[in-house]
């Protein structure tokens, strides 16, 4: 008896234990050494203040959009995640701004979820198959499935594994609850509603979830029509749903004072189309090319906004068959749902969480792989139903069946395989905007981000060449336009700089950075009024711009107008502290003229904001070596060292304090350590040795 009551714990652990083994080997295992933060990570964490500001600015984080912009700005993408910022801001807090901890917690998520999922499915009535097999086959499909890389792997994915947690959550809610529902049962999956929305909006489809799952666990499928619609509107836990997701969506566009996100058209070229057919046939074909992802993920990509997928312009392009084939299913489906109820129940919870993302209303992508990790749930489901169907249907052919079987080892070994090597792709953005660009040559975006890569890591003429196809295949690419103008204004090609910004501005008039760029490419060729004009019209678009504040102090700084230079650079610093530039530009300028005092005062302050900044370390040491504070001095050039030890010049002014305090032996060696690290450029320090030597061997002499 004992033994029996261990059989189906120790079956249960070893189910779970696998579970978790194909997580680790799909995800971990090594496969997050080396890990960086990617695409959107950037900007949702390590350029997001709401993230890294410390202590919590709780009202920003619930102001706030996802990307660290206000969520009443006209440039705000609505998207309203503040719970999973906070869970970024907490990591960031605890453990610092590192990918490897923030995507091993993203791993933790995704062995939870498919543990969750295999619970689930194990508490589903399925008198068709057997419940056992389809929960332990459907997670382990969902634990390796391909398609799942850019949710696990992309820190950004956090959202939306925290929505199929909650999502999972109130489903075995439902499940244990099924033919009691109660009050309390039905007001716990609306808060737990509420609290999934403020990691992903698309939590509010939860409560339909539950409804369904309902609805076929209770064989409410089994009544006719007419009975059926009675007893629906005679149950008040369908209602309360209804209306508790109503109130939930309400309350939602309340926060963002009902403004509905403006994209641009080349987040998603499809919804920016101006022909209702092209659009409505084209949305359609992209629900094919979702369930196609999930099918056969062979072909994934990080974006597939421009040039990935060709718009569906009439009603004979050939690619409208996968959707004449989806919906024939659909209806087929539909005409026998009483038969095969379990399936019914997994295309249901494959539509309805792809519902917000599926173009019923404006979206800024055309396809995003990581919004399919909570409707995978259902395809699992629906396509492990539809194998246990085919295999237990096959009793009296086992020869059949153990064909079925190695089938389906190879195709969880080959899909084990796929994720891992996807999982690496998404490792570095090098590697990731490669991946891409196998799989849409002709995407605009992809060559627009390997050429911004190629310039942040000095590649320029790889930059040069990807710029200019990312405009070749879309003309009216107004960021890549930009980058290419200051691409040639670093090369100093002005005029050609200049051309090809203005040529942003046609594309996107109302495109701040575009104009300060203009204005900085003015300055450099002295047009100063036509320069001052642009950073105008720049600050007329985006009020509190920061950089834009900080170029004009350079401007008046080139036209010697001191004051105005200085009042701008502190603005600047005002509106956003963690500027280095801004900063060294105040603090010089206040050492030049001879204040002391104030350099050090604000230097305090601008290295509270950036604690290592070697610029404002390094000014603030040549200020307190002028006020003749060099042991204080001493130390924070020895910071600075400590940071930059290659750096000529930081010794070279230690060599100049050590001078100054007559220490002349830790001078030499200061100075020497200056010219062995650069020979021709160590003017100042060969001279200053050079005299410090002979006065020393003039003091031999006398003595």
């Amino acid at each position: 008896k004992q033994t029996n009551m261990q059989s189906p714990a120790l079956h249960s652990a070893v189910c779970q234990a696998i579970l978790v083994l194909i997580c680790l080997a799909c995800y971990g295992c090594g496969g997050l050494s080396g890990a960086k933060f990617v695409f959107d990570d950037t900007v949702a964490i390590v350029k997001n203040k709401d993230v890294s500001t410390l202590p919590t600015n709780w009202t920003a984080i619930f102001t706030h959009d996802f990307w660290g912009a206000s969520l009443l700005s006209p440039d705000s993408h609505k998207s309203f995640r503040p719970l999973t910022t906070l869970m970024f801001h907490f990591e960031y807090a605890m453990l610092g701004m590192g990918p490897g901890h923030m995507k091993f917690l993203n791993l933790l998520l995704h062995c939870l979820n498919t543990l969750l999922m295999w619970r689930l499915v194990r508490s589903l009535y399925s008198p068709e198959i057997s419940s056992d097999r389809w929960a332990l086959i459907a997670a382990a499909f969902f634990a390796a499935h391909p398609i799942h890389t850019e949710a696990v792997s992309g820190v950004v994915g956090r959202a939306e594994l925290m929505f199929g947690l909650v999502h999972l959550l109130c489903l075995l809610l439902t499940a244990t609850h099924c033919g009691r529902s109660s009050a309390h049962s039905v007001a716990l999956v609306l808060l737990l509603t509420a609290v999934g929305m403020l990691f992903k909006e698309s939590a509010v489809t939860i409560p339909m979830s539950c409804v369904l799952l309902d609805y076929f666990q209770n064989g409410y499928y089994l009544l006719g029509l007419r009975d059926q619609w009675q007893l629906l509107r005679a149950r008040t836990g369908y209602a309360a749903h209804a209306a508790g997701t109503a109130a939930l969506l309400v309350a939602r566009l309340w926060w963002q004072d009902f403004e509905a996100p403006a994209f641009k058209e080349v987040d998603n070229p499809i919804a920016h189309n101006e022909h209702v057919l092209t659009r409505g046939l084209s949305q359609q074909f992209l629900l094919v090319m979702n369930i196609w992802l999930m099918l056969c993920p062979h072909w994934l990509c990080y974006d597939w906004a421009l040039g990935c997928v060709k718009l569906v312009t009439s009603i004979w392009d050939l690619r409208l068959q996968g959707v004449i084939g989806f919906y024939s299913i659909l209806l087929v489906a539909l005409m026998n749902f009483r038969r095969l109820p379990g399936l019914m129940l997994a295309l249901g919870l494959m539509i309805i969480p792809f519902l917000p993302a599926s173009g019923i209303i404006r979206v800024g992508f055309v396809i995003a792989e990581r919004t399919l990790y909570v409707p995978s749930i259902g395809f699992c489901l629906l396509s492990v139903y539809g194998f246990l169907h085919w295999y237990e249907s096959s009793v009296e052919r086992p020869a059949w069946r153990t064909g079925l079987r190695v089938l389906l080892m190879l195709l969880f070994g080959v899909m084990m395989l796929r994720t891992r090597q996807r999982a690496s792709d998404w490792l570095n953005e090098e590697q990731l905007f490669q991946s891409a660009l196998q799989v849409c040559p002709d995407n605009a975006k992809v060559h627009y981000n390997i050429a911004r890569l190629a310039t942040d890591t000095g590649n320029n003429t790889r930059a040069f060449m990807h710029y200019h196809r990312a405009i070749e295949l879309y003309p009216g690419y107004e960021s890549a336009l930009m980058n290419l103008g200051n691409l040639y204004r670093e090369h100093g090609q002005l005029p050609t700089a200049e051309q090809y910004i203005r040529q942003a501005l046609q594309a996107y008039p109302a495109f701040p950075a575009a104009w300060m760029n203009l204005g900085i490419v003015q300055a450099a060729q002295r047009k100063y009024d036509q320069a001052l004009v642009s950073y105008e019209r720049a600050l007329k678009y985006r009020a509190n711009f920061p950089v834009c504040y900080y170029n004009m102090g350079n401007l008046y700084l080139e036209q010697k107008r001191f004051t105005e230079a200085l009042h701008h650079w502190q603005h600047a610093v005002a509106l956003n502290p963690r500027q280095p530039k801004a900063w060294a530009n105040i603090l010089t300028m206040l050492d030049n003229r001879g204040l002391h005092d104030d350099a050090l005062r604000l230097s305090d302050q601008a290295l509270a904001h950036l604690p290592d900044e070697v610029s404002i370390l390094f000014i603030r040491a040549n200020v307190l070596g002028k006020m003749k504070h060099y042991f204080e001095a001493e130390i924070v050039y020895k910071r600075v060292i400590a940071l930059e030890p290659r750096n000529m010049l930081h010794h070279t002014n230690l060599g100049v304090l050590y001078h100054r305090w007559d220490k002349p032996e830790q001078a030499i060696t200061a100075y020497q350590t200056a010219i062995s690290l650069n020979p021709a450029k160590a003017v100042t320090a060969r001279e200053n040795l050079g005299k410090l030597v002979k006065r020393l061997e003039r003091e031999a002499q006398a003595n």
